[in-house]
């Protein structure tokens, strides 16, 4: 019998694709994409193309897209972006007790 795997939220299986793409940036093209040598060039030509294409899907311009290392940051920089964008509204925030920490703290 095949495994039924519920936790999407918590986790989700990387497509095949993917996995490739990851072994292929981190065994070749493995560069600091800030460094000027051979291999953050071509490092960060990587990264403006998965910028490009990303924002190209999601209606977006490169510029909205950013990266992060997980879900925590992301969610600080969304929080801290909102309420910096909208500081003259107000000081208060809503959420709910359910949320996760990574919510709660940074709220």
């Amino acid at each position: 019998m095949s495994d039924i795997y519920l936790d999407n939220a918590a986790t989700t299986k990387t497509y095949p694709e993917v996995v490739s793409k990851v072994i292929e940036m981190l065994t070749e093209t493995y560069g600091n994409p800030s460094s000027l040598h051979r291999l953050g060039r071509e490092s960060r030509l990587e990264l403006e193309m998965a910028r490009r294409i990303i924002a190209e899907s999601l209606g977006a311009s490169p510029e909205e897209i950013y990266f992060t290392s997980g879900g925590t940051e992301s969610d600080n920089l969304a929080i801290k972006g909102a309420c910096l964008a909208n500081a003259n509204r107000g000081n208060r925030i809503v959420t709910t007790a359910v949320e996760h920490p990574a919510v709660t703290k940074t709220i």
